[in-house]
Protein backbone atom coordinates (compact mmCIF):
# COMPACT_ATOMS: atom_id res chain seq x y z
CA UNK A 1 0.00 0.00 0.00
CA UNK A 2 3.01 2.66 0.96
CA UNK A 3 4.25 1.53 -2.66
CA UNK A 4 1.17 2.41 -4.68
CA UNK A 5 0.76 5.85 -2.37
CA UNK A 6 3.98 6.80 -3.72
CA UNK A 7 3.66 6.41 -7.09
CA UNK A 8 0.08 8.35 -6.96
CA UNK A 9 1.82 10.86 -4.72
CA UNK A 10 4.22 11.16 -7.48
CA UNK A 11 2.12 11.31 -10.70
CA UNK A 12 -0.22 13.57 -9.03
CA UNK A 13 2.85 15.89 -8.69
CA UNK A 14 3.66 16.26 -11.88
CA UNK A 15 0.58 16.84 -12.94
CA UNK A 16 0.22 19.67 -10.70
CA UNK A 17 3.50 20.80 -11.71
CA UNK A 18 3.38 20.80 -14.96
CA UNK A 19 0.58 23.47 -15.87
CA UNK A 20 3.41 25.64 -14.29
CA UNK A 21 5.97 25.26 -16.29
CA UNK A 22 7.81 27.80 -18.55
CA UNK A 23 9.78 26.44 -21.26
CA UNK A 24 11.94 27.41 -23.54
CA UNK A 25 12.73 26.06 -27.07
CA UNK A 26 9.93 24.36 -29.25
CA UNK A 27 11.06 20.31 -29.35
CA UNK A 28 12.01 19.41 -25.61
CA UNK A 29 14.01 16.48 -24.87
CA UNK A 30 13.54 15.98 -21.43
CA UNK A 31 11.17 13.04 -20.67
CA UNK A 32 13.04 10.42 -18.40
CA UNK A 33 16.57 11.56 -17.45
CA UNK A 34 18.19 8.15 -18.28
CA UNK A 35 16.67 9.40 -21.88
CA UNK A 36 17.32 12.11 -22.27
CA UNK A 37 21.31 11.40 -21.41
CA UNK A 38 21.49 9.57 -23.94
CA UNK A 39 20.19 12.44 -26.21
CA UNK A 40 16.72 10.90 -26.92
CA UNK A 41 18.15 8.05 -28.88
CA UNK A 42 15.50 5.68 -26.49
CA UNK A 43 13.12 4.37 -28.77
CA UNK A 44 15.04 0.84 -29.09
CA UNK A 45 15.75 0.69 -25.19
CA UNK A 46 12.34 2.20 -23.52
CA UNK A 47 12.71 -0.04 -20.39
CA UNK A 48 12.10 2.74 -17.35
CA UNK A 49 8.78 4.64 -16.89
CA UNK A 50 9.64 7.32 -19.63
CA UNK A 51 8.77 4.48 -22.47
CA UNK A 52 5.17 6.03 -22.26
CA UNK A 53 6.65 8.54 -24.17
CA UNK A 54 9.41 7.14 -26.63
CA UNK A 55 8.16 3.89 -26.96
CA UNK A 56 4.99 2.52 -25.45
CA UNK A 57 6.13 -1.43 -26.72
CA UNK A 58 8.84 -1.53 -24.74
CA UNK A 59 6.93 -1.46 -21.44
CA UNK A 60 6.31 -5.26 -22.05
CA UNK A 61 9.72 -6.53 -21.97
CA UNK A 62 10.15 -5.07 -18.07
CA UNK A 63 7.88 -7.15 -15.06
CA UNK A 64 6.07 -5.30 -12.36
CA UNK A 65 5.56 -1.82 -11.41
CA UNK A 66 7.84 0.98 -12.38
CA UNK A 67 7.92 4.55 -11.67
CA UNK A 68 9.38 7.94 -11.88
CA UNK A 69 9.87 11.49 -12.77
CA UNK A 70 12.58 14.07 -13.90
CA UNK A 71 12.76 17.38 -14.00
CA UNK A 72 15.08 19.97 -16.62
CA UNK A 73 16.63 23.05 -15.31
CA UNK A 74 16.84 24.91 -18.68
CA UNK A 75 19.14 28.60 -18.54
CA UNK A 76 18.64 30.23 -22.00
CA UNK A 77 20.93 33.27 -23.17
CA UNK A 78 19.47 34.79 -26.11
CA UNK A 79 21.25 37.86 -27.98
CA UNK A 80 19.63 39.78 -31.07
CA UNK A 81 21.27 42.71 -32.60
CA UNK A 82 18.59 44.73 -35.10
CA UNK A 83 19.96 45.34 -38.84
CA UNK A 84 19.64 48.57 -40.37
CA UNK A 85 16.88 49.04 -42.95
CA UNK A 86 17.30 51.39 -46.33
CA UNK A 87 20.35 53.10 -44.83
CA UNK A 88 18.47 54.13 -41.25
CA UNK A 89 17.60 51.70 -37.98
CA UNK A 90 14.49 50.38 -37.84
CA UNK A 91 11.70 52.34 -36.16
CA UNK A 92 12.49 52.53 -32.24
CA UNK A 93 15.59 49.83 -32.26
CA UNK A 94 18.81 50.96 -31.16
CA UNK A 95 21.21 49.13 -33.10
CA UNK A 96 23.20 47.39 -30.28
CA UNK A 97 22.95 43.76 -28.97
CA UNK A 98 19.95 43.33 -26.85
CA UNK A 99 19.28 40.21 -24.89
CA UNK A 100 16.21 37.92 -23.60
CA UNK A 101 15.45 38.25 -20.00
CA UNK A 102 17.09 35.96 -17.81
CA UNK A 103 15.26 32.93 -16.83
CA UNK A 104 15.59 29.58 -16.03
CA UNK A 105 13.14 27.37 -16.77
CA UNK A 106 11.28 24.85 -14.75
CA UNK A 107 9.76 21.41 -16.79
CA UNK A 108 8.66 18.03 -15.10
CA UNK A 109 7.76 14.91 -16.41
CA UNK A 110 6.59 11.66 -15.14
CA UNK A 111 4.87 8.63 -15.33
CA UNK A 112 4.17 4.60 -14.10
CA UNK A 113 3.51 1.59 -15.48
CA UNK A 114 2.48 -2.16 -14.88
CA UNK A 115 3.61 -4.86 -16.63
CA UNK A 116 2.98 -9.00 -16.15
CA UNK A 117 5.44 -9.84 -19.21
CA UNK A 118 2.70 -9.96 -21.56
CA UNK A 119 0.82 -6.99 -21.13
CA UNK A 120 1.57 -3.57 -19.56
CA UNK A 121 -0.55 -0.86 -18.79
CA UNK A 122 0.55 2.89 -17.75
CA UNK A 123 0.33 6.20 -17.43
CA UNK A 124 2.46 9.60 -18.51
CA UNK A 125 2.52 13.25 -18.13
CA UNK A 126 4.79 15.34 -19.61
CA UNK A 127 5.61 18.21 -21.90
CA UNK A 128 5.64 17.39 -25.54
CA UNK A 129 6.57 21.41 -26.88
CA UNK A 130 6.81 24.62 -25.90
CA UNK A 131 8.66 27.96 -26.10
CA UNK A 132 8.89 31.11 -24.38
CA UNK A 133 11.41 34.27 -24.80
CA UNK A 134 10.78 38.35 -23.07
CA UNK A 135 12.59 40.85 -24.36
CA UNK A 136 12.87 44.42 -24.59
CA UNK A 137 14.42 45.26 -28.59
CA UNK A 138 12.63 48.55 -28.70
CA UNK A 139 13.77 52.04 -27.51
CA UNK A 140 9.96 52.84 -26.27
CA UNK A 141 11.32 55.49 -23.05
CA UNK A 142 12.47 57.81 -26.53
CA UNK A 143 9.74 56.58 -28.35
CA UNK A 144 6.87 57.00 -25.40
CA UNK A 145 7.71 55.79 -22.02
CA UNK A 146 4.54 54.58 -21.31
CA UNK A 147 4.68 51.40 -23.61
CA UNK A 148 5.23 48.53 -21.89
CA UNK A 149 8.60 47.95 -20.65
CA UNK A 150 8.61 44.19 -22.76
CA UNK A 151 7.89 44.78 -26.06
CA UNK A 152 7.82 41.06 -27.18
CA UNK A 153 6.83 38.19 -24.69
CA UNK A 154 5.98 34.63 -26.34
CA UNK A 155 4.49 31.79 -23.75
CA UNK A 156 3.42 28.65 -25.13
CA UNK A 157 2.81 25.47 -23.29
CA UNK A 158 1.50 22.06 -24.45
CA UNK A 159 0.95 19.16 -21.35
CA UNK A 160 0.07 15.67 -22.52
CA UNK A 161 -1.28 13.35 -20.29
CA UNK A 162 -1.38 9.68 -21.88
CA UNK A 163 -2.72 6.32 -20.75
CA UNK A 164 -0.69 3.65 -22.27
CA UNK A 165 -1.19 -0.40 -23.01
CA UNK A 166 1.25 -2.28 -24.33
CA UNK A 167 1.20 -6.48 -25.59
CA UNK A 168 4.20 -8.82 -26.33
CA UNK A 169 3.03 -10.53 -29.34
CA UNK A 170 5.53 -12.99 -29.41
CA UNK A 171 9.16 -13.45 -27.34
CA UNK A 172 10.66 -10.69 -29.88
CA UNK A 173 8.25 -8.58 -30.94
CA UNK A 174 5.88 -6.40 -28.87
CA UNK A 175 3.46 -3.51 -30.19
CA UNK A 176 2.45 -0.27 -27.56
CA UNK A 177 -0.22 2.31 -28.13
CA UNK A 178 -1.21 5.51 -25.81
CA UNK A 179 -4.26 8.10 -26.56
CA UNK A 180 -2.93 11.44 -25.16
CA UNK A 181 -5.59 13.65 -23.70
CA UNK A 182 -3.33 17.61 -24.86
CA UNK A 183 -3.64 20.82 -23.09
CA UNK A 184 -2.27 24.02 -24.74
CA UNK A 185 -2.30 27.60 -23.72
CA UNK A 186 -0.50 30.36 -25.48
CA UNK A 187 0.37 34.07 -24.48
CA UNK A 188 2.20 36.37 -27.58
CA UNK A 189 2.95 39.93 -26.94
CA UNK A 190 4.47 41.95 -29.79
CA UNK A 191 4.03 45.35 -30.99
CA UNK A 192 2.71 46.22 -34.69
CA UNK A 193 4.43 48.41 -36.89
CA UNK A 194 2.42 51.10 -38.47
CA UNK A 195 4.50 53.24 -41.11
CA UNK A 196 4.52 57.09 -40.11
CA UNK A 197 2.54 58.78 -42.85
CA UNK A 198 4.80 61.61 -42.47
CA UNK A 199 7.86 59.90 -43.78
CA UNK A 200 5.86 57.18 -45.72
CA UNK A 201 2.30 58.63 -47.15
CA UNK A 202 3.00 59.83 -50.97
CA UNK A 203 -0.58 62.20 -49.97
CA UNK A 204 1.28 63.34 -46.91
CA UNK A 205 4.79 64.05 -48.10
CA UNK A 206 3.69 66.02 -51.47
CA UNK A 207 1.92 68.53 -49.04
CA UNK A 208 5.30 68.63 -47.23
CA UNK A 209 7.11 68.92 -50.29
CA UNK A 210 5.37 71.60 -51.67
CA UNK A 211 7.68 74.46 -52.02
CA UNK A 212 4.75 76.32 -50.26
CA UNK A 213 4.89 74.49 -46.94
CA UNK A 214 9.21 74.47 -46.70
CA UNK A 215 8.53 76.36 -43.54
CA UNK A 216 6.56 73.69 -41.84
CA UNK A 217 9.09 70.83 -43.07
CA UNK A 218 12.00 73.02 -41.69
CA UNK A 219 10.20 73.16 -38.55
CA UNK A 220 8.79 69.28 -38.02
CA UNK A 221 12.57 68.15 -39.16
CA UNK A 222 14.04 70.20 -36.90
CA UNK A 223 11.34 69.16 -33.74
CA UNK A 224 12.75 65.40 -34.90
CA UNK A 225 9.63 64.06 -36.81
CA UNK A 226 11.54 62.54 -39.20
CA UNK A 227 13.99 60.64 -36.82
CA UNK A 228 14.09 56.68 -37.61
CA UNK A 229 12.77 56.00 -33.60
CA UNK A 230 9.99 57.57 -35.18
CA UNK A 231 9.31 55.76 -38.15
CA UNK A 232 6.59 53.63 -37.37
CA UNK A 233 3.54 54.01 -34.84
CA UNK A 234 3.48 51.31 -32.01
CA UNK A 235 0.19 49.36 -31.18
CA UNK A 236 0.80 46.85 -28.64
CA UNK A 237 -0.89 43.45 -29.39
CA UNK A 238 -1.77 41.09 -26.76
CA UNK A 239 -2.92 37.11 -27.59
CA UNK A 240 -4.13 34.50 -24.97
CA UNK A 241 -6.08 31.61 -25.50
CA UNK A 242 -5.91 27.77 -24.59
CA UNK A 243 -7.58 24.72 -25.99
CA UNK A 244 -7.57 20.91 -25.58
CA UNK A 245 -7.10 18.21 -28.12
CA UNK A 246 -6.05 14.41 -28.40
CA UNK A 247 -3.23 12.46 -29.81
CA UNK A 248 -1.93 8.86 -30.04
CA UNK A 249 1.41 7.20 -29.92
CA UNK A 250 1.62 3.51 -31.51
CA UNK A 251 5.20 2.13 -31.22
CA UNK A 252 6.93 -1.36 -31.94
CA UNK A 253 10.03 -3.21 -30.38
CA UNK A 254 11.57 -6.30 -32.37
CA UNK A 255 14.53 -8.05 -30.08
CA UNK A 256 16.22 -9.07 -33.43
CA UNK A 257 19.25 -10.99 -31.24
CA UNK A 258 19.89 -11.42 -27.82
CA UNK A 259 22.20 -8.16 -27.94
CA UNK A 260 20.19 -6.12 -30.74
CA UNK A 261 17.32 -4.35 -30.59
CA UNK A 262 14.90 -2.27 -32.94
CA UNK A 263 12.36 0.41 -32.13
CA UNK A 264 9.73 2.69 -33.50
CA UNK A 265 7.16 4.69 -33.01
CA UNK A 266 4.75 7.40 -34.28
CA UNK A 267 2.94 10.34 -32.56
CA UNK A 268 0.38 11.80 -34.01
CA UNK A 269 -1.50 15.11 -32.53
CA UNK A 270 -4.87 16.75 -33.23
CA UNK A 271 -5.25 20.57 -34.30
CA UNK A 272 -6.02 22.39 -31.06
CA UNK A 273 -9.01 24.54 -31.44
CA UNK A 274 -8.06 27.96 -28.87
CA UNK A 275 -10.21 30.09 -27.55
CA UNK A 276 -9.28 33.83 -26.31
CA UNK A 277 -9.23 37.59 -26.40
CA UNK A 278 -6.81 39.85 -28.20
CA UNK A 279 -6.34 42.91 -26.62
CA UNK A 280 -4.55 45.93 -28.66
CA UNK A 281 -3.64 49.43 -27.01
CA UNK A 282 -1.71 52.21 -29.54
CA UNK A 283 0.74 54.33 -28.31
CA UNK A 284 1.33 57.46 -30.28
CA UNK A 285 5.10 59.03 -30.30
CA UNK A 286 5.78 61.49 -27.30
CA UNK A 287 7.16 64.33 -28.89
CA UNK A 288 6.06 67.68 -27.69
CA UNK A 289 7.77 69.95 -29.69
CA UNK A 290 6.62 67.94 -33.34
CA UNK A 291 3.10 67.87 -31.76
CA UNK A 292 3.09 71.83 -31.16
CA UNK A 293 4.21 72.05 -34.75
CA UNK A 294 1.53 70.04 -35.85
CA UNK A 295 -1.43 71.57 -34.13
CA UNK A 296 -0.13 75.37 -34.57
CA UNK A 297 0.52 75.15 -38.10
CA UNK A 298 -1.01 71.89 -39.78
CA UNK A 299 -4.14 71.16 -37.95
CA UNK A 300 -6.16 73.99 -40.06
CA UNK A 301 -4.95 71.64 -43.36
CA UNK A 302 -5.85 68.50 -42.19
CA UNK A 303 -9.31 69.96 -40.59
CA UNK A 304 -10.10 70.77 -44.07
CA UNK A 305 -8.96 67.43 -45.99
CA UNK A 306 -11.06 65.68 -43.41
CA UNK A 307 -13.66 68.04 -43.80
CA UNK A 308 -13.71 67.02 -47.31
CA UNK A 309 -13.65 63.37 -47.22
CA UNK A 310 -10.11 63.19 -48.47
CA UNK A 311 -9.10 61.85 -44.93
CA UNK A 312 -11.06 59.56 -43.01
CA UNK A 313 -11.77 59.57 -39.70
CA UNK A 314 -8.70 57.14 -38.70
CA UNK A 315 -5.99 59.17 -40.92
CA UNK A 316 -6.96 62.35 -39.50
CA UNK A 317 -6.73 60.99 -35.91
CA UNK A 318 -3.30 59.35 -36.54
CA UNK A 319 -2.23 62.59 -38.15
CA UNK A 320 -3.18 64.91 -35.74
CA UNK A 321 -2.21 63.13 -32.54
CA UNK A 322 0.81 60.80 -34.09
CA UNK A 323 3.57 62.91 -31.68
CA UNK A 324 1.03 63.87 -28.85
CA UNK A 325 2.17 60.92 -26.42
CA UNK A 326 -1.43 59.41 -25.68
CA UNK A 327 -2.69 56.43 -25.96
CA UNK A 328 -6.17 54.54 -27.81
CA UNK A 329 -7.57 51.51 -27.44
CA UNK A 330 -8.12 49.52 -30.60
CA UNK A 331 -9.72 45.97 -29.18
CA UNK A 332 -10.46 45.74 -25.43
CA UNK A 333 -10.63 41.82 -24.52
CA UNK A 334 -11.84 41.23 -28.11
CA UNK A 335 -13.06 37.55 -28.19
CA UNK A 336 -11.13 35.33 -31.13
CA UNK A 337 -10.41 31.92 -32.24
CA UNK A 338 -7.84 29.45 -33.98
CA UNK A 339 -6.66 26.38 -34.96
CA UNK A 340 -3.33 25.18 -33.89
CA UNK A 341 -1.66 22.00 -35.25
CA UNK A 342 0.81 20.22 -33.60
CA UNK A 343 3.48 18.32 -35.27
CA UNK A 344 3.51 14.55 -36.15
CA UNK A 345 7.08 12.44 -35.33
CA UNK A 346 8.20 9.46 -36.47
CA UNK A 347 11.64 7.87 -35.23
CA UNK A 348 13.60 4.55 -35.41
CA UNK A 349 16.21 3.59 -32.41
CA UNK A 350 18.64 0.23 -32.38
CA UNK A 351 20.50 -0.39 -29.20
CA UNK A 352 23.28 -2.59 -28.78
CA UNK A 353 24.55 -4.40 -25.67
CA UNK A 354 26.98 -7.03 -27.42
CA UNK A 355 30.20 -5.52 -25.67
CA UNK A 356 30.30 -6.08 -22.22
CA UNK A 357 29.45 -3.18 -19.42
CA UNK A 358 28.09 -1.18 -22.73
CA UNK A 359 24.97 0.01 -24.08
CA UNK A 360 25.22 1.32 -27.55
CA UNK A 361 21.95 3.26 -28.76
CA UNK A 362 20.83 5.38 -32.04
CA UNK A 363 17.89 7.37 -32.78
CA UNK A 364 17.02 9.13 -36.42
CA UNK A 365 13.57 10.89 -35.76
CA UNK A 366 11.53 12.92 -38.38
CA UNK A 367 8.89 15.97 -36.79
CA UNK A 368 6.23 17.62 -39.31
CA UNK A 369 6.83 21.03 -38.63
CA UNK A 370 5.78 21.92 -41.50
CA UNK A 371 2.24 22.22 -40.15
CA UNK A 372 3.05 25.73 -38.74
CA UNK A 373 2.45 27.62 -42.07
CA UNK A 374 -0.19 30.11 -41.63
CA UNK A 375 -2.50 30.35 -38.83
CA UNK A 376 -5.22 32.69 -39.00
CA UNK A 377 -7.18 34.20 -35.69
CA UNK A 378 -10.50 35.20 -36.19
CA UNK A 379 -13.50 36.51 -34.20
CA UNK A 380 -16.52 35.05 -33.46
CA UNK A 381 -17.85 35.46 -36.28
CA UNK A 382 -15.31 33.92 -38.66
CA UNK A 383 -13.99 37.08 -39.83
CA UNK A 384 -10.39 37.01 -39.62
CA UNK A 385 -8.68 39.57 -37.46
CA UNK A 386 -5.14 38.80 -37.89
CA UNK A 387 -2.63 35.82 -38.46
CA UNK A 388 0.69 34.24 -37.56
CA UNK A 389 3.10 33.39 -40.29
CA UNK A 390 5.46 31.07 -39.54
CA UNK A 391 6.47 28.34 -42.69
CA UNK A 392 8.22 25.94 -40.94
CA UNK A 393 10.26 23.43 -42.20
CA UNK A 394 10.44 19.59 -41.04
CA UNK A 395 13.55 18.74 -39.67
CA UNK A 396 15.87 15.12 -39.31
CA UNK A 397 17.35 14.42 -35.74
CA UNK A 398 19.95 12.23 -35.32
CA UNK A 399 22.30 11.07 -32.32
CA UNK A 400 23.60 8.50 -30.62
CA UNK A 401 23.94 7.35 -26.66
CA UNK A 402 26.52 5.45 -24.73
CA UNK A 403 25.66 4.20 -21.33
CA UNK A 404 28.83 2.31 -19.40
CA UNK A 405 28.24 -0.06 -16.04
CA UNK A 406 31.09 1.47 -13.47
CA UNK A 407 30.61 -1.42 -10.61
CA UNK A 408 27.24 0.15 -8.97
CA UNK A 409 27.16 3.64 -11.21
CA UNK A 410 26.06 4.03 -14.70
CA UNK A 411 27.61 6.94 -16.86
CA UNK A 412 26.01 7.91 -20.11
CA UNK A 413 27.09 10.44 -22.82
CA UNK A 414 25.55 10.55 -25.99
CA UNK A 415 25.09 13.63 -28.99
CA UNK A 416 22.83 14.87 -31.47
CA UNK A 417 21.85 17.48 -34.05
CA UNK A 418 18.85 18.84 -35.53
CA UNK A 419 18.34 21.49 -38.08
CA UNK A 420 16.33 24.54 -36.97
CA UNK A 421 12.48 25.00 -38.04
CA UNK A 422 11.87 28.19 -38.24
CA UNK A 423 13.19 30.50 -41.71
CA UNK A 424 14.64 33.69 -42.17
CA UNK A 425 11.62 34.83 -43.51
CA UNK A 426 9.23 34.96 -40.81
CA UNK A 427 12.47 34.84 -37.99
CA UNK A 428 12.02 37.22 -34.74
CA UNK A 429 13.23 36.42 -30.76
CA UNK A 430 10.09 35.38 -29.95
CA UNK A 431 11.16 32.17 -31.00
CA UNK A 432 14.77 30.44 -29.79
CA UNK A 433 15.19 28.25 -32.54
CA UNK A 434 17.60 29.85 -34.68
CA UNK A 435 20.30 27.65 -36.25
CA UNK A 436 20.99 24.19 -36.44
CA UNK A 437 21.20 21.95 -33.19
CA UNK A 438 24.58 20.34 -32.08
CA UNK A 439 23.38 18.83 -28.10
CA UNK A 440 26.30 16.97 -26.07
CA UNK A 441 25.23 15.63 -22.72
CA UNK A 442 26.88 13.26 -19.95
CA UNK A 443 25.21 11.85 -17.13
CA UNK A 444 25.64 9.65 -14.24
CA UNK A 445 22.93 7.39 -12.50
CA UNK A 446 23.65 6.43 -8.63
CA UNK A 447 21.17 3.61 -6.92
CA UNK A 448 20.06 4.30 -3.44
CA UNK A 449 18.33 1.33 -2.21
CA UNK A 450 15.36 0.22 -4.60
CA UNK A 451 15.50 3.95 -5.94
CA UNK A 452 17.87 5.00 -8.50
CA UNK A 453 18.94 8.66 -8.72
CA UNK A 454 20.02 10.18 -12.07
CA UNK A 455 21.82 13.49 -12.58
CA UNK A 456 22.57 14.78 -16.36
CA UNK A 457 23.99 18.18 -17.82
CA UNK A 458 23.45 18.95 -21.49
CA UNK A 459 24.93 21.58 -23.57
CA UNK A 460 22.95 22.94 -26.74
CA UNK A 461 25.44 24.50 -29.09
CA UNK A 462 23.83 27.36 -31.81
CA UNK A 463 25.65 28.82 -34.08
CA UNK A 464 24.49 32.72 -34.50
CA UNK A 465 22.54 33.09 -38.18
CA UNK A 466 22.32 36.70 -40.05
CA UNK A 467 19.17 37.68 -41.29
CA UNK A 468 19.99 40.47 -43.56
CA UNK A 469 16.48 40.54 -45.67
CA UNK A 470 13.66 42.46 -44.13
CA UNK A 471 9.97 41.11 -45.14
CA UNK A 472 7.36 43.41 -44.54
CA UNK A 473 3.78 42.41 -45.07
CA UNK A 474 2.62 43.14 -48.71
CA UNK A 475 0.33 45.92 -46.84
CA UNK A 476 3.26 47.56 -45.18
CA UNK A 477 1.85 47.54 -41.97
CA UNK A 478 3.80 44.85 -40.04
CA UNK A 479 6.89 42.69 -40.61
CA UNK A 480 6.94 38.76 -40.73
CA UNK A 481 10.60 38.88 -39.53
CA UNK A 482 13.11 41.02 -37.55
CA UNK A 483 16.15 41.67 -39.67
CA UNK A 484 19.74 41.39 -37.62
CA UNK A 485 21.96 38.72 -35.85
CA UNK A 486 20.68 36.22 -33.53
CA UNK A 487 22.82 34.25 -30.92
CA UNK A 488 22.36 31.64 -28.38
CA UNK A 489 23.31 29.65 -25.83
CA UNK A 490 21.47 26.99 -23.85
CA UNK A 491 21.78 24.78 -20.31
CA UNK A 492 20.20 22.28 -19.39
CA UNK A 493 20.78 20.42 -16.09
CA UNK A 494 18.41 17.18 -15.56
CA UNK A 495 17.73 15.38 -12.15
CA UNK A 496 15.70 12.12 -12.49
CA UNK A 497 14.46 8.95 -9.90
CA UNK A 498 13.39 5.61 -10.96
CA UNK A 499 11.88 3.43 -8.57
CA UNK A 500 11.30 -0.31 -9.75
CA UNK A 501 8.77 -3.01 -7.19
Amino acid sequence: MRRILFVLTLVFSVVIAAPNLFSAGIDLTGVGARATALGGSFRAVADDWSAVHWNPAGMVFTNGLTAGFSTEFISVKAGYTPAKIGDQLFSATSGEEVNNEAKTFFVPSGGLYHSNGKYAVGLGVWAPFGLGAKWDILNTDDYNAKYPEFDYDDDMQVINIQPTFAYKVSDKFSVGLGVSFVSATITIEKPNYTPNPYVFSPTVTAILNDPANAALKAGLQQAGAFDAIYNHLLTDTNLEGDGTGFGANFGIMYKATENLTIGANLQYFSTIGLDGTVDATTYFADNSAVNGVITQYLKPALDLMHAAGQLSDAEYSTLLYYYSGGTLARSNNQAVKADMPLPMRAGIGVSYTGIKNLLISADVAWTQWSVWDVIDINDENGNKVSELVENWEDGIRAGIGLEYSLSMLKLRGSFYTEPNAAIPETMSPSIPDFSRRNVVNVGVQVPLGPVYLSASYEKILVGDLDVDTWQPTPDFLGYENLAGIYSLGINNFMFGLDYNF
